[in-house]
Protein backbone atom coordinates (compact mmCIF):
# COMPACT_ATOMS: atom_id res chain seq x y z
CA UNK A 1 0.00 0.00 0.00
CA UNK A 2 1.33 3.08 -1.48
CA UNK A 3 0.05 5.25 1.86
CA UNK A 4 1.43 8.41 0.05
CA UNK A 5 -1.41 7.63 -2.68
CA UNK A 6 -3.70 7.68 0.06
CA UNK A 7 -5.94 10.90 0.32
CA UNK A 8 -7.36 11.20 3.87
CA UNK A 9 -10.22 14.01 4.63
CA UNK A 10 -10.25 15.27 7.95
CA UNK A 11 -13.43 17.26 9.15
CA UNK A 12 -13.79 19.25 12.05
CA UNK A 13 -15.35 22.75 12.53
CA UNK A 14 -11.97 23.28 15.34
CA UNK A 15 -9.22 23.78 13.39
CA UNK A 16 -6.41 22.50 16.13
CA UNK A 17 -8.22 19.52 15.89
CA UNK A 18 -7.95 19.27 12.12
CA UNK A 19 -4.45 20.27 12.18
CA UNK A 20 -3.40 17.63 15.01
CA UNK A 21 -5.24 14.34 13.41
CA UNK A 22 -4.11 15.78 9.73
CA UNK A 23 -0.19 16.00 11.49
CA UNK A 24 -0.87 12.23 12.89
CA UNK A 25 -2.07 11.23 9.13
CA UNK A 26 1.38 12.74 7.67
CA UNK A 27 3.26 11.37 10.24
CA UNK A 28 2.20 8.28 9.21
CA UNK A 29 2.92 9.33 5.58
CA UNK A 30 -0.98 9.68 4.41
CA UNK A 31 -1.98 12.83 2.19
CA UNK A 32 -4.24 14.31 4.69
CA UNK A 33 -6.91 17.02 3.50
CA UNK A 34 -8.50 19.48 5.99
CA UNK A 35 -11.99 20.86 5.89
CA UNK A 36 -13.94 22.70 8.53
CA UNK A 37 -17.66 22.57 7.36
CA UNK A 38 -20.13 20.71 5.35
CA UNK A 39 -20.39 22.39 2.24
CA UNK A 40 -16.22 22.99 2.60
CA UNK A 41 -16.34 18.62 2.80
CA UNK A 42 -18.16 18.18 0.06
CA UNK A 43 -16.82 20.60 -2.32
CA UNK A 44 -13.85 18.66 -0.99
CA UNK A 45 -15.20 14.77 -1.87
CA UNK A 46 -16.26 16.21 -5.12
CA UNK A 47 -12.79 17.68 -5.95
CA UNK A 48 -10.32 15.43 -4.50
CA UNK A 49 -9.44 11.68 -4.49
CA UNK A 50 -10.33 11.03 -1.20
CA UNK A 51 -9.93 7.26 0.07
CA UNK A 52 -11.58 7.61 3.68
CA UNK A 53 -13.30 10.56 5.67
CA UNK A 54 -12.81 11.20 9.19
CA UNK A 55 -15.42 13.42 10.16
CA UNK A 56 -17.06 14.98 13.57
CA UNK A 57 -20.48 14.75 14.29
CA UNK A 58 -21.61 18.23 16.07
CA UNK A 59 -19.79 20.92 13.81
CA UNK A 60 -20.72 24.39 13.74
CA UNK A 61 -23.77 24.07 16.44
CA UNK A 62 -25.12 21.83 14.11
CA UNK A 63 -25.72 18.58 15.87
CA UNK A 64 -26.68 16.37 12.67
CA UNK A 65 -24.02 18.01 10.27
CA UNK A 66 -21.19 15.38 11.13
CA UNK A 67 -24.24 12.49 9.86
CA UNK A 68 -25.62 14.65 7.27
CA UNK A 69 -22.27 13.92 5.76
CA UNK A 70 -21.97 10.86 6.31
CA UNK A 71 -25.20 10.25 4.32
CA UNK A 72 -24.04 12.12 1.44
CA UNK A 73 -20.87 10.44 1.46
CA UNK A 74 -22.69 6.97 1.27
CA UNK A 75 -25.00 7.98 -1.45
CA UNK A 76 -22.82 9.43 -3.87
CA UNK A 77 -19.06 7.72 -3.06
CA UNK A 78 -20.58 4.48 -1.18
CA UNK A 79 -16.99 2.82 -1.81
CA UNK A 80 -15.00 5.81 0.91
CA UNK A 81 -15.27 4.35 4.33
CA UNK A 82 -16.12 6.59 7.19
CA UNK A 83 -14.95 7.00 10.83
CA UNK A 84 -16.64 9.16 12.62
CA UNK A 85 -15.62 11.56 16.06
CA UNK A 86 -17.43 13.22 18.64
CA UNK A 87 -16.54 14.92 22.08
CA UNK A 88 -20.31 14.61 22.90
CA UNK A 89 -20.43 10.85 21.81
CA UNK A 90 -22.46 8.44 23.49
CA UNK A 91 -23.87 4.71 22.20
CA UNK A 92 -26.89 6.59 20.99
CA UNK A 93 -25.02 8.80 18.57
CA UNK A 94 -22.44 5.72 17.86
CA UNK A 95 -25.34 3.61 16.78
CA UNK A 96 -26.84 5.92 15.03
CA UNK A 97 -24.05 6.66 12.90
CA UNK A 98 -23.16 2.72 11.97
CA UNK A 99 -26.86 2.45 10.83
CA UNK A 100 -26.40 5.23 8.77
CA UNK A 101 -23.33 3.35 7.23
CA UNK A 102 -20.56 4.79 8.88
CA UNK A 103 -17.29 2.33 9.35
CA UNK A 104 -16.82 2.93 12.97
CA UNK A 105 -16.65 5.65 15.71
CA UNK A 106 -14.36 6.63 18.05
CA UNK A 107 -14.65 9.43 21.02
CA UNK A 108 -12.42 12.55 21.76
CA UNK A 109 -9.87 13.03 23.09
CA UNK A 110 -8.47 9.58 21.84
CA UNK A 111 -4.92 9.01 21.35
CA UNK A 112 -3.04 8.56 17.72
CA UNK A 113 -2.21 4.79 17.92
CA UNK A 114 -6.25 4.15 18.31
CA UNK A 115 -7.39 6.68 15.66
CA UNK A 116 -4.10 4.94 13.46
CA UNK A 117 -5.42 1.54 13.82
CA UNK A 118 -9.02 2.28 12.86
CA UNK A 119 -7.78 4.43 9.86
CA UNK A 120 -5.71 1.41 8.72
CA UNK A 121 -8.28 -1.47 9.33
CA UNK A 122 -11.04 0.52 7.10
CA UNK A 123 -8.73 1.18 4.50
CA UNK A 124 -7.96 -3.24 4.39
CA UNK A 125 -12.07 -3.42 4.75
CA UNK A 126 -12.20 -1.03 1.75
CA UNK A 127 -9.05 -2.78 -0.02
CA UNK A 128 -11.48 -6.18 0.64
CA UNK A 129 -14.90 -4.91 -0.76
CA UNK A 130 -12.39 -3.15 -3.79
CA UNK A 131 -11.65 -6.84 -4.47
CA UNK A 132 -14.54 -8.17 -4.26
CA UNK A 133 -15.90 -6.32 -6.56
CA UNK A 134 -13.79 -6.95 -9.09
CA UNK A 135 -14.07 -10.23 -8.54
CA UNK A 136 -17.69 -10.08 -9.20
CA UNK A 137 -16.63 -8.29 -12.39
CA UNK A 138 -14.98 -10.70 -13.73
CA UNK A 139 -17.30 -13.22 -12.56
CA UNK A 140 -20.25 -11.57 -14.31
CA UNK A 141 -17.79 -10.93 -17.32
CA UNK A 142 -16.57 -14.82 -17.52
CA UNK A 143 -20.99 -15.43 -17.08
CA UNK A 144 -21.57 -13.58 -20.24
CA UNK A 145 -23.56 -15.26 -22.62
CA UNK A 146 -22.39 -14.17 -26.13
CA UNK A 147 -24.02 -14.69 -29.18
CA UNK A 148 -26.69 -12.51 -31.48
CA UNK A 149 -27.74 -15.32 -33.58
CA UNK A 150 -31.43 -15.68 -34.02
CA UNK A 151 -30.54 -19.48 -32.59
CA UNK A 152 -28.80 -18.03 -29.45
CA UNK A 153 -31.16 -15.40 -28.94
CA UNK A 154 -34.07 -17.66 -28.63
CA UNK A 155 -32.10 -19.59 -26.20
CA UNK A 156 -31.20 -16.65 -23.96
CA UNK A 157 -35.02 -15.65 -24.11
CA UNK A 158 -35.97 -18.88 -22.58
CA UNK A 159 -33.31 -18.81 -19.82
CA UNK A 160 -34.67 -15.39 -19.04
CA UNK A 161 -37.84 -17.18 -18.23
CA UNK A 162 -36.23 -20.40 -16.86
CA UNK A 163 -34.07 -17.75 -14.25
CA UNK A 164 -37.30 -16.68 -12.49
CA UNK A 165 -38.64 -19.93 -11.84
CA UNK A 166 -37.47 -23.11 -9.24
CA UNK A 167 -38.12 -25.73 -11.76
CA UNK A 168 -35.63 -28.60 -12.56
CA UNK A 169 -33.79 -27.89 -16.06
CA UNK A 170 -32.21 -30.30 -18.47
CA UNK A 171 -29.10 -29.14 -20.50
CA UNK A 172 -28.39 -31.40 -23.55
CA UNK A 173 -25.71 -30.38 -25.77
CA UNK A 174 -22.25 -31.08 -27.34
CA UNK A 175 -19.10 -30.77 -25.16
CA UNK A 176 -17.71 -28.03 -24.98
CA UNK A 177 -21.05 -25.94 -26.01
CA UNK A 178 -21.35 -23.91 -22.87
CA UNK A 179 -23.72 -26.03 -20.39
CA UNK A 180 -21.90 -25.48 -17.39
CA UNK A 181 -21.93 -21.71 -18.03
CA UNK A 182 -25.92 -21.42 -18.78
CA UNK A 183 -26.49 -23.41 -15.61
CA UNK A 184 -24.64 -20.87 -13.83
CA UNK A 185 -25.81 -18.15 -15.66
CA UNK A 186 -29.61 -19.19 -14.47
CA UNK A 187 -28.23 -20.14 -10.31
CA UNK A 188 -27.19 -16.28 -10.63
CA UNK A 189 -29.69 -14.88 -11.86
CA UNK A 190 -32.41 -16.60 -9.71
CA UNK A 191 -33.50 -15.82 -6.90
CA UNK A 192 -30.84 -18.14 -5.27
CA UNK A 193 -27.93 -17.04 -6.65
CA UNK A 194 -26.12 -15.78 -3.12
CA UNK A 195 -26.42 -19.22 -2.16
CA UNK A 196 -23.68 -22.03 -3.25
CA UNK A 197 -23.78 -23.28 -6.68
CA UNK A 198 -22.22 -26.80 -6.24
CA UNK A 199 -21.19 -29.39 -8.94
CA UNK A 200 -21.35 -32.93 -9.22
CA UNK A 201 -19.54 -34.17 -11.35
CA UNK A 202 -20.93 -37.20 -12.68
CA UNK A 203 -18.28 -38.66 -15.17
CA UNK A 204 -15.55 -38.64 -11.78
CA UNK A 205 -17.48 -40.03 -9.42
CA UNK A 206 -16.42 -43.40 -8.19
CA UNK A 207 -19.03 -46.19 -7.72
CA UNK A 208 -18.00 -47.34 -4.99
CA UNK A 209 -18.41 -43.55 -3.16
CA UNK A 210 -20.99 -41.46 -5.19
CA UNK A 211 -23.53 -41.76 -2.39
CA UNK A 212 -21.09 -40.74 0.21
CA UNK A 213 -20.32 -37.74 -2.11
CA UNK A 214 -23.92 -36.92 -3.11
CA UNK A 215 -25.62 -37.45 0.40
CA UNK A 216 -22.84 -37.34 2.87
CA UNK A 217 -21.86 -40.26 5.36
CA UNK A 218 -22.04 -40.57 9.17
CA UNK A 219 -19.98 -43.08 11.46
CA UNK A 220 -21.93 -43.25 15.28
CA UNK A 221 -19.50 -44.78 18.27
CA UNK A 222 -20.43 -47.35 20.55
CA UNK A 223 -21.92 -44.53 23.03
CA UNK A 224 -24.47 -43.75 20.20
CA UNK A 225 -22.94 -40.47 19.03
CA UNK A 226 -21.64 -38.94 16.19
CA UNK A 227 -18.06 -39.40 15.76
CA UNK A 228 -17.65 -38.42 12.33
CA UNK A 229 -19.39 -36.74 9.85
CA UNK A 230 -19.52 -35.69 5.95
CA UNK A 231 -21.66 -33.02 4.56
CA UNK A 232 -22.87 -34.26 1.46
CA UNK A 233 -23.16 -32.46 -1.74
CA UNK A 234 -26.87 -31.93 -1.72
CA UNK A 235 -26.41 -30.05 1.88
CA UNK A 236 -23.69 -28.02 0.68
CA UNK A 237 -25.90 -26.97 -2.32
CA UNK A 238 -28.65 -26.22 0.47
CA UNK A 239 -30.73 -23.07 -0.45
CA UNK A 240 -29.28 -23.05 -4.24
CA UNK A 241 -28.26 -24.95 -6.90
CA UNK A 242 -27.19 -28.48 -7.47
CA UNK A 243 -25.43 -29.01 -11.13
CA UNK A 244 -25.36 -32.37 -12.25
CA UNK A 245 -22.66 -32.77 -15.49
CA UNK A 246 -23.05 -35.54 -17.60
CA UNK A 247 -25.95 -37.05 -15.46
CA UNK A 248 -26.37 -40.02 -17.92
CA UNK A 249 -22.79 -41.46 -15.90
CA UNK A 250 -24.46 -42.01 -12.74
CA UNK A 251 -25.35 -45.97 -11.91
CA UNK A 252 -28.62 -47.05 -12.04
CA UNK A 253 -28.79 -47.44 -8.67
CA UNK A 254 -27.74 -43.96 -7.66
CA UNK A 255 -29.87 -42.89 -10.31
CA UNK A 256 -32.71 -44.47 -8.26
CA UNK A 257 -31.75 -42.76 -5.09
CA UNK A 258 -31.35 -39.34 -6.64
CA UNK A 259 -35.31 -40.35 -7.75
CA UNK A 260 -36.33 -39.93 -4.18
CA UNK A 261 -34.53 -37.35 -3.03
CA UNK A 262 -35.29 -35.10 -5.73
CA UNK A 263 -38.94 -35.69 -5.29
CA UNK A 264 -38.72 -35.60 -1.70
CA UNK A 265 -36.24 -32.90 -1.16
CA UNK A 266 -34.80 -35.86 1.59
CA UNK A 267 -32.57 -38.07 2.17
CA UNK A 268 -30.16 -40.32 4.79
CA UNK A 269 -26.64 -39.97 5.42
CA UNK A 270 -24.97 -43.43 4.77
CA UNK A 271 -24.96 -44.53 8.59
CA UNK A 272 -27.62 -42.57 9.19
CA UNK A 273 -31.07 -42.92 10.09
CA UNK A 274 -32.01 -39.33 10.61
CA UNK A 275 -33.95 -37.87 7.77
CA UNK A 276 -32.16 -34.84 5.70
CA UNK A 277 -34.59 -32.02 4.71
CA UNK A 278 -33.00 -29.66 2.05
CA UNK A 279 -34.40 -26.63 -0.60
CA UNK A 280 -31.86 -27.08 -3.64
CA UNK A 281 -32.86 -26.37 -7.10
CA UNK A 282 -31.80 -29.72 -9.53
CA UNK A 283 -29.99 -28.26 -12.75
CA UNK A 284 -29.14 -31.38 -15.16
CA UNK A 285 -26.06 -31.67 -17.86
CA UNK A 286 -25.34 -34.54 -20.92
CA UNK A 287 -24.05 -34.50 -24.08
CA UNK A 288 -25.96 -37.51 -24.95
CA UNK A 289 -29.53 -38.11 -26.15
CA UNK A 290 -31.46 -39.23 -22.49
CA UNK A 291 -34.09 -40.64 -24.52
CA UNK A 292 -32.16 -42.89 -26.58
CA UNK A 293 -30.38 -43.87 -22.87
CA UNK A 294 -34.14 -44.67 -21.44
CA UNK A 295 -34.72 -46.95 -24.43
CA UNK A 296 -31.28 -48.99 -24.14
CA UNK A 297 -32.01 -49.42 -20.46
CA UNK A 298 -29.24 -47.53 -19.15
CA UNK A 299 -31.26 -44.62 -17.78
CA UNK A 300 -34.00 -44.24 -15.84
CA UNK A 301 -37.67 -43.21 -17.07
CA UNK A 302 -38.76 -42.01 -13.92
CA UNK A 303 -35.65 -40.15 -13.13
CA UNK A 304 -35.21 -38.12 -16.92
CA UNK A 305 -39.14 -37.28 -16.81
CA UNK A 306 -38.29 -35.68 -13.06
CA UNK A 307 -34.64 -33.55 -14.84
CA UNK A 308 -36.17 -32.56 -17.57
CA UNK A 309 -38.92 -30.50 -16.80
CA UNK A 310 -37.98 -27.41 -18.49
CA UNK A 311 -35.16 -28.79 -21.51
CA UNK A 312 -32.68 -26.86 -22.77
CA UNK A 313 -31.35 -27.88 -26.07
CA UNK A 314 -27.63 -26.20 -26.54
CA UNK A 315 -26.76 -26.02 -30.35
CA UNK A 316 -22.55 -27.29 -31.58
CA UNK A 317 -20.71 -23.63 -32.53
CA UNK A 318 -21.31 -24.32 -36.24
CA UNK A 319 -24.43 -24.50 -36.06
CA UNK A 320 -24.39 -20.75 -34.80
CA UNK A 321 -21.53 -19.50 -36.71
CA UNK A 322 -22.61 -16.01 -36.97
CA UNK A 323 -22.12 -15.61 -33.03
CA UNK A 324 -18.14 -16.41 -34.06
CA UNK A 325 -16.83 -12.78 -34.13
CA UNK A 326 -18.85 -11.78 -31.15
CA UNK A 327 -17.24 -14.78 -29.25
CA UNK A 328 -13.63 -13.56 -30.62
CA UNK A 329 -13.70 -10.44 -29.25
CA UNK A 330 -14.90 -11.38 -25.60
CA UNK A 331 -12.42 -13.87 -25.21
CA UNK A 332 -9.72 -11.17 -26.47
CA UNK A 333 -10.93 -8.74 -23.97
CA UNK A 334 -11.25 -11.37 -21.32
CA UNK A 335 -7.67 -13.30 -22.26
CA UNK A 336 -6.41 -9.59 -22.60
CA UNK A 337 -7.03 -8.53 -19.01
CA UNK A 338 -5.97 -12.06 -17.60
CA UNK A 339 -2.63 -11.94 -19.40
CA UNK A 340 -1.95 -8.11 -19.31
CA UNK A 341 -1.55 -8.29 -23.02
CA UNK A 342 -2.19 -6.13 -26.07
CA UNK A 343 -5.84 -7.20 -27.70
CA UNK A 344 -4.84 -9.09 -30.59
CA UNK A 345 -6.31 -8.15 -34.33
CA UNK A 346 -7.53 -10.42 -36.89
CA UNK A 347 -7.20 -10.09 -40.65
CA UNK A 348 -10.58 -10.50 -42.78
CA UNK A 349 -9.00 -13.16 -44.15
CA UNK A 350 -8.33 -15.34 -40.88
CA UNK A 351 -12.01 -14.69 -39.89
CA UNK A 352 -13.45 -16.02 -42.42
CA UNK A 353 -11.16 -19.24 -42.40
CA UNK A 354 -11.90 -18.98 -38.32
CA UNK A 355 -16.23 -18.72 -39.03
CA UNK A 356 -15.83 -21.35 -41.62
CA UNK A 357 -14.24 -24.07 -39.62
CA UNK A 358 -16.22 -27.16 -37.96
CA UNK A 359 -15.31 -26.74 -34.49
CA UNK A 360 -15.58 -29.80 -33.37
CA UNK A 361 -14.59 -28.87 -29.73
CA UNK A 362 -17.21 -25.95 -29.82
CA UNK A 363 -16.53 -22.73 -27.87
CA UNK A 364 -14.18 -24.84 -25.27
CA UNK A 365 -12.29 -25.29 -28.00
CA UNK A 366 -12.23 -21.52 -29.96
CA UNK A 367 -11.58 -20.13 -26.56
CA UNK A 368 -8.48 -22.31 -26.20
CA UNK A 369 -7.06 -21.27 -29.64
CA UNK A 370 -7.68 -17.68 -28.79
CA UNK A 371 -5.49 -18.31 -25.61
CA UNK A 372 -2.94 -19.74 -27.26
CA UNK A 373 -3.16 -17.09 -29.98
CA UNK A 374 -2.73 -14.56 -27.26
CA UNK A 375 0.57 -16.61 -25.59
CA UNK A 376 2.17 -16.44 -28.90
CA UNK A 377 1.50 -13.20 -30.19
CA UNK A 378 -0.06 -10.64 -27.29
CA UNK A 379 3.12 -9.81 -26.12
CA UNK A 380 3.98 -7.86 -29.62
CA UNK A 381 1.25 -4.09 -29.98
CA UNK A 382 -1.23 -3.93 -32.43
CA UNK A 383 -0.24 -7.68 -33.58
CA UNK A 384 -2.46 -8.90 -36.87
CA UNK A 385 -3.23 -12.27 -37.17
CA UNK A 386 -2.92 -13.97 -40.45
CA UNK A 387 -3.97 -16.99 -41.57
CA UNK A 388 -0.31 -19.08 -41.25
CA UNK A 389 -0.12 -17.72 -37.63
CA UNK A 390 -3.40 -20.24 -37.18
CA UNK A 391 -2.41 -23.31 -35.08
CA UNK A 392 -1.88 -26.92 -37.11
CA UNK A 393 -5.42 -27.42 -35.84
CA UNK A 394 -7.10 -25.10 -38.20
CA UNK A 395 -4.79 -25.05 -40.95
CA UNK A 396 -5.09 -28.63 -41.72
CA UNK A 397 -8.80 -27.86 -41.90
CA UNK A 398 -8.22 -24.77 -43.47
CA UNK A 399 -6.37 -25.66 -46.79
CA UNK A 400 -8.59 -27.85 -47.93
CA UNK A 401 -11.01 -25.24 -47.28
CA UNK A 402 -9.20 -22.32 -48.86
CA UNK A 403 -8.28 -24.86 -52.43
CA UNK A 404 -11.85 -25.40 -52.60
CA UNK A 405 -12.73 -21.80 -52.69
CA UNK A 406 -9.71 -21.21 -55.34
CA UNK A 407 -11.38 -23.47 -57.52
CA UNK A 408 -14.40 -21.47 -58.03
CA UNK A 409 -12.08 -18.98 -59.49
CA UNK A 410 -11.49 -21.17 -62.53
CA UNK A 411 -13.29 -22.06 -65.55
CA UNK A 412 -14.72 -26.11 -65.31
CA UNK A 413 -12.07 -27.54 -67.07
CA UNK A 414 -9.55 -26.11 -64.83
CA UNK A 415 -11.57 -26.66 -61.95
CA UNK A 416 -12.28 -30.55 -63.06
CA UNK A 417 -8.42 -31.01 -63.96
CA UNK A 418 -7.82 -29.54 -60.20
CA UNK A 419 -10.20 -31.36 -58.41
CA UNK A 420 -8.79 -34.88 -60.81
CA UNK A 421 -5.64 -34.22 -59.65
CA UNK A 422 -6.15 -33.38 -55.76
CA UNK A 423 -8.74 -36.27 -55.86
CA UNK A 424 -6.09 -38.40 -56.89
CA UNK A 425 -3.15 -37.43 -54.99
CA UNK A 426 -5.59 -38.50 -52.13
CA UNK A 427 -6.71 -42.01 -53.10
CA UNK A 428 -2.54 -42.45 -53.41
CA UNK A 429 -1.65 -41.38 -50.58
CA UNK A 430 -4.61 -43.54 -48.95
CA UNK A 431 -3.35 -46.36 -50.66
CA UNK A 432 0.22 -46.04 -50.21
CA UNK A 433 1.11 -45.78 -54.52
CA UNK A 434 -0.44 -48.91 -55.22
CA UNK A 435 -2.19 -48.37 -58.39
CA UNK A 436 -3.94 -52.06 -58.46
CA UNK A 437 -5.61 -50.75 -55.02
CA UNK A 438 -6.53 -47.29 -56.02
CA UNK A 439 -7.69 -48.23 -59.75
CA UNK A 440 -10.06 -50.77 -57.65
CA UNK A 441 -11.51 -48.14 -55.06
CA UNK A 442 -11.76 -45.74 -57.95
CA UNK A 443 -13.33 -48.07 -60.79
CA UNK A 444 -10.65 -47.07 -63.33
CA UNK A 445 -8.80 -49.66 -65.50
CA UNK A 446 -4.93 -49.92 -64.49
CA UNK A 447 -4.16 -48.44 -67.42
CA UNK A 448 -6.36 -46.16 -67.92
CA UNK A 449 -5.36 -44.53 -64.32
CA UNK A 450 -1.78 -44.83 -65.83
CA UNK A 451 -2.34 -42.70 -68.69
CA UNK A 452 -5.03 -40.13 -66.52
CA UNK A 453 -2.31 -40.31 -63.98
CA UNK A 454 0.88 -39.59 -66.86
CA UNK A 455 -1.89 -36.47 -68.24
CA UNK A 456 -1.99 -34.88 -64.83
CA UNK A 457 2.00 -34.98 -64.29
CA UNK A 458 1.21 -37.12 -60.83
CA UNK A 459 4.34 -38.95 -60.09
CA UNK A 460 3.77 -42.23 -58.20
CA UNK A 461 7.08 -42.54 -56.41
CA UNK A 462 5.96 -39.43 -54.17
CA UNK A 463 3.08 -41.06 -52.86
CA UNK A 464 4.53 -44.95 -52.09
Amino acid sequence: MFKNKISILVVDDETDICEMVAATLKDENYNAIIATNYDMAVDKLKNENITLLITDIWMNNDTNAGLELLTYSQNNYPLIPVIMMSGHGNIETAMKAAKNGAYDFIEKPFKAERLILLVDKALKDRNLKLKVLDFESKENERMALIGNSTIFKNIKQKLNKIALTNSRALITGPSGSGKELIAKWIHKKSNRGSFPFIVASCATLSAERVEQVLFGWSEINTEGKNSQSNIGLFEQANYGTLFFDEICDLSLQTQGKLVQAIQDQSFYKIGSNKKINVDVRIISATNKNLLECVQEGTFREDLFYRLSVVPIQVPPLNKRNEDIFDLIKYFLNVLAKDFGSNTLKFSSETLVILKNYEWPGNVRQLKNIIEWLNIMYGNQKDFIILPSHLPPEILGYTEKENLMSNQFSLSLKDARRAFEENYLKEQLKRFKGSIAKTSTFIGMDRSALHRKLKELDIDINKHD
